[in-house]
């Protein structure tokens, strides 16, 4: 492995470490603010879905510039972000069907 491609993955892990504490952060706040400010299932929908749109627009753009032969951007980077578009995907399918699944099981229940 060359060193810049050391360092991209090393910049990456960096990066998802503070996305995680951002999160941790956010979800302390959300906590302590409980009482005062409820959070709205459609909001924590809308946001999960907007997460997942801006992964795949990263990875559509990452293999573009790879195709186009833009310096820094490396197959690893591209394969990388191809595949966490896909993974958050595939999580939100399965969370659409389980609330499918849920919905039509109360929709089923005898009054």
């Amino acid at each position: 492995m060359s060193l810049n491609t050391i360092n991209g993955v090393v910049n990456q892990i960096q990066r998802q470490a503070g996305q995680v504490s951002a999160m941790q952060n956010q979800l302390a706040l959300t906590e302590s603010n409980d009482t005062e400010n409820k959070t709205q299932f459609s909001d924590v929908l809308f946001n999960s879905l907007n997460n997942i749109s801006q992964l795949q627009n990263q990875a559509k753009q990452g293999s573009e510039d790879y195709l186009a032969g833009v310096p820094g951007v490396g197959l690893n980077d591209v394969m990388v972000s191809m595949q966490k578009s896909s993974v958050a995907l595939n999580l939100g399918v399965q969370v659409r069907n389980k609330m499918v699944s849920a919905y039509q099981d109360i929709m089923n229940m005898g009054v």
